[in-house]
């Protein structure tokens, strides 16, 4: 079985049955063929979220078009009980990528790109960011993929939120998220900007209900290192 780990890992957004053939989209079909080199005979294995992982076999790897021939389940999908939101300030390339790798190798079921009064990247594109999602979730095993939301500013994007939020505010006398009884339930993380909070929007955290301000220890973090350690106790 865990010779079955080195096949590359393949999210599709279509059904898998065994059986069944599978042309890939061509940014699937160049990684395979050019980047990593595979071709007829070789196998991959499939996921989409719904029907579970699969292993597959390449049956026509051609300069457009690439097969895959689904032969057998590898691994059920089972349905998510719980969403762990994730709230954070969009930041420059190489951190964002890091952000969003943490948030799906932790299990972040929602990500909500906001804006604040120091968000440094203030424009998204939404489908390099969720190529990158979709590529540190085959990566890391996880079998479905995080819901991207549109970048919203702070406010609205925390209108009607129906789970407590745990929100990061730095350099408050504040209760360490360690020490937070975790809810079983759904539940949210907030992480700041670059910069850190204005003091209106400090005030606002600190008194808007159904927000519970934490500390996240008595150095500031960088953003995505707060994102980890605020997932890594909320997952738990």
């Amino acid at each position: 079985m865990d010779d079955l780990y080195k096949y590359p890992r393949v999210y599709v957004d279509a059904p898998l049955a065994a059986g069944a053939d599978l042309t890939l989209d061509a940014d699937h079909a160049h990684h395979l063929r050019v980047v990593l080199r595979r071709g007829d005979g070789d196998r991959i294995r499939l996921f989409n979220g719904r029907n579970g992982e699969f292993l597959a076999a390449l049956v026509c790897a051609g300069k457009r078009d690439v097969v895959a021939r689904i032969e057998t389940g590898l691994r059920s999908f089972v349905p998510r009980t719980r969403r762990l939101r994730l709230f954070f300030a969009p930041l420059k390339k190489d951190r964002m990528d890091a952000l969003i790798d943490c948030a799906v190798q932790l299990d972040a079921t929602d990500l909500h790109p906001v804006l604040t009064e120091r968000t440094e990247v203030r424009e998204l594109k939404s489908d390099k960011l969720a190529a990158h999602i979709r590529d540190a979730a085959q990566q890391c095993e996880r079998m479905d993929l995080p819901v991207l939301h549109a970048l919203a500013p702070l406010d609205r994007a925390l209108a009607g939120l129906d789970c407590p939020l745990f929100a990061g505010v730095e350099r408050c006398d504040l209760k360490p998220l360690r020490d937070m009884l975790v809810p079983a339930g759904d539940a949210a993380a907030l992480v700041g900007p670059v910069g850190g909070w204005t003091q209106g929007e400090r005030a606002m955290l600190l008194e808007r209900p159904g927000i519970v301000p934490v500390t996240l220890g008595p150095n500031v973090l960088r953003a995505e290192t707060a994102v980890a350690a605020m997932l890594t106790r909320l997952a738990s």
